[in-house]
């Protein structure tokens, strides 16, 4: 298909790309730790990959009464080069259903490629993020490709894991008759891990400010329960369910989210 080979060579240009960002700031602002070589920075601990499947519901958009829900397919992939780690993360939404009259189908593609530095600390993630236009209508997703810079940090300290991810699209091409998209998008995280391998924390809680609107159309506020499983058979698998609400009153933005997934990951040896 069309959109699989567009976000193929969306990953290639992001690849190729990453690297010569990381080498400008690398000159630009020396590491605070001279005594880190490749060598010590490619032996950080890499993120693990996985696959998931999330379930989203959302009861009622606000000005609206109505309901949709949907499907996110999501991936990532760690590996080191030139001794640095990289991180590639990708995102398919799928609407299955929503308000009568409205399109049901694949969405817009979210790529993400971002190096990974390491401090005392935690982890700090660095790079690109784009929006390609693979959505099956108009009304699905933009047309236009957007793309932005992406950062974040997490940290662990005891049974607290904090952090945040950013990520910014602006449009950079497609149709003329299309609206500029100029989104700033901020996730919090605040996980406290409980015996047994439960979790809880924040929800996905995606802030995000709209450039063109000149307005927040998501301040959403939420909890995630989380549970990953002890046994051999059932340790690569993770499961979570969360709700939030949007605290701003934005037409045909949701008021109420309510995600689960059920992710595979595939653990390091």
């Amino acid at each position: 298909m069309r959109w699989v080979v567009a976000a193929c060579g969306a990953a290639l240009l992001l690849l190729l790309a990453v690297p010569a960002v990381a080498q400008d700031a690398a000159t630009a602002a020396p590491s605070p730790n001279p005594s880190a070589t490749p060598a010590t920075i490619q032996a950080m601990k890499l993120p693990d990959p996985f696959v998931s499947i999330e379930e989203e519901y959302s009861p009622n958009y606000d000005g609206e009464g109505v309901g949709s829900s949907g499907l996110n397919f999501r991936g990532q992939i760690a590996f080191a080069s030139g001794g640095y780690g990289y991180l590639i993360r990708l995102k398919v939404p799928y609407v299955s259903s929503a308000p009568p009259g409205a399109i049901t189908g694949r969405g817009n593609t979210t790529l993400a490629a971002l190096q990974i530095r390491s401090d005392a600390h935690g982890q700090w993630l660095l790079g690109i993020t784009m929006r390609l236009p693979t959505a099956q209508n108009d009304s699905l997703g933009s047309p236009k490709t957007s793309i932005g810079p992406a950062f974040g940090y997490q940290a662990q300290q005891g049974p607290w894991t904090l952090g945040f991810f950013s990520q910014n699209f602006f449009s950079v091409m497609g149709p003329s008759y299309a609206k500029q998209v100029g989104q700033s998008k901020l996730e919090p995280t605040v996980i406290y891990s409980l015996p047994a391998g439960w979790q809880l924390g924040t929800s996905t809680m995606s802030f995000t400010y709209d450039w063109p609107r000149g307005e927040w159309v998501e301040v959403p506020i939420g909890l995630r329960v989380q549970k990953a499983f002890g046994y051999a058979a059932l340790r690569p698998f993770r499961f979570f369910v969360e709700a939030e609400q949007n605290l701003v009153n934005v037409r045909l933005v949701p008021s109420w989210t309510i995600r689960a997934q059920m992710r595979y990951t595939f653990l390091h040896p």
